[in-house]
């Protein structure tokens, strides 16, 4: 028999209040990164109450698993974060603050409404919602995971649920305005400190000032930077975030400058975005090669002087379930070609529920950057990779956050679309 199950059944009668009563719930639960608790118990109540198995793992992720007909066939994981950034409830506007959950012309406010709570509790009620695919047809396993500490380290705790699942397929629902993201830039945080001679200011017009010596290292990343650019993910952008004297690099009380010194070093912090196949390695070396370069020409007044160093910044945290994390600064990049099976079929399932299958890319990083370590680790495993969901990458993070309820409705009827399509059988 033919497989011509029309998954708009599934979608047309649903009441979708009990997705944003849900998105309201969670928005309503603060959760920054280590203390996602609260916002993970309410995943797993929710997800039993559906007809999941939920739970959390080692590091706190939320897990729940869901079969589909008879449970043979693939397995996918619907994918996002619990976590979200501070919000500073002064700054919003009154009567809508970050955690009030406000319903306010077609838009849903809160902290975490677009980054990305409403998608997590789309997701989950979608995946629900294809217990009601007929078995004959369609089967499978479909996990729903709600990440923790993601604000901090993309795919550090998503490795963990990759490696206990081991899915064929993964969709993150980080912001895509509804189309079907098909790469992500990668994201490294690049320390450069520059050496000087330290010295009282009445004698610094004849020393190396470390400050002045900064300034040529933004030029050299900044105006004169011509970032290489990639035909889907776009450039390696290069963006000073910080500057800074470290304790005990300059004079004053706490060493950090005044009192009429010149400093020791300075520090220059970077976001550098990444494009597929960059490391850390070659990372460093890039821009390594520059200040080599720079440095070579001021050793002809400064032959004294010391190059700069270039590393990767690393930090550490603690999930609320005690796991201690230490990592490098850095989440790689991806692709997934166009003409892959994850990416048709996802084509086919949001048409199939009358949205239009138009592909694009992250700009910012996600937990999918897990996926590249999972297939160093796994190389016999194939498991394909796409983003999806509502809203747009610039309301992350953002006072008055927000994310419209008709575009929130679309991705629930996207998300199972796809997934449906996925689970359906060939024969």
């Amino acid at each position: 028999m033919e497989n011509s199950f029309d998954t708009r059944r599934l979608v047309r009668d649903f009441d979708f209040s009990k997705v944003l009563d849900f998105a309201k719930a969670l928005i309503r639960t603060p959760s920054l990164s280590g203390q996602e608790q609260q916002v993970a118990r309410l995943c797993i109540e929710e997800a039993r109450r559906l007809g999941f198995s939920g739970n959390t793992d080692p590091t706190g992720n939320f897990v729940a698993r869901l079969r589909v007909g008879s449970g043979k066939g693939p397995r996918i994981v619907l994918t996002g974060h619990l976590d979200t950034v501070n919000a500073n409830t002064a700054e919003w506007t009154d009567g809508a603050g970050p955690f009030d959950a406000v319903v306010r012309d077609g838009r849903l406010y809160g902290r975490g409404a677009s980054d990305m709570k409403a998608a997590v509790a789309c997701m989950l009620h979608a995946a629900a919602l294809c217990k009601g695919l007929p078995s004959e047809h369609f089967g499978g396993e479909i996990y729903m995971v709600g990440t923790v500490v993601e604000e901090l380290f993309e795919g550090a705790c998503f490795l963990e649920a990759l490696e206990a699942i081991k899915p064929d397929y993964v969709v993150v629902g980080e912001a895509t305005r509804c189309r079907i993201n098909i790469g992500q830039r990668g994201r490294a945080e690049v320390v450069v400190t520059v050496h000087g001679i330290p010295c009282h200011a009445s004698c610094g017009r004849d020393t190396i000032n470390p400050i002045e010596q900064a300034g040529v290292v933004l030029g050299l990343f900044g105006e004169e930077y011509e970032p290489e650019r990639d035909s889907l993910l776009g450039p390696r952008d290069l963006v000073a975030t910080d500057i800074k004297i470290p304790v005990g690099g300059g004079g004053g009380v706490d060493g950090r400058g005044g009192n009429s010194t010149v400093p020791n070093r300075v520090e220059i912090t970077y976001d550098a975005r990444l494009l597929e196949g960059d490391t850390m390695e070659s990372i460093k070396a890039l821009f390594r090669d520059r200040l080599d370069r720079a440095h070579a020409q001021g050793r002809m007044k400064w032959p004294d002087g010391r190059p700069p160093e270039v590393f990767i910044a690393d930090d550490e945290h603690t999930t609320y379930s005690g796991v201690k994390l230490k990592r490098p600064k850095f989440a790689p990049a991806w692709k997934t070609p166009a003409d892959s099976e994850i990416v048709r079929k996802a084509s086919v399932g949001i048409e199939k529920v009358g949205l239009p299958a138009e592909l694009g890319s992250y700009g910012f990083c996600t937990d999918a950057s897990a996926l590249v370590e999972f297939r160093k680790r796994h190389p016999e495993h194939d498991v394909q990779v796409i983003g999806f969901g509502p809203s747009r990458e610039e309301l992350a993070h953002v006072v008055d956050e927000y994310v419209e309820i008709d575009e929130l409705r679309s991705a629930f009827d996207g998300y199972v679309g796809l997934a449906a399509e996925l689970l359906r059988s060939e024969r």
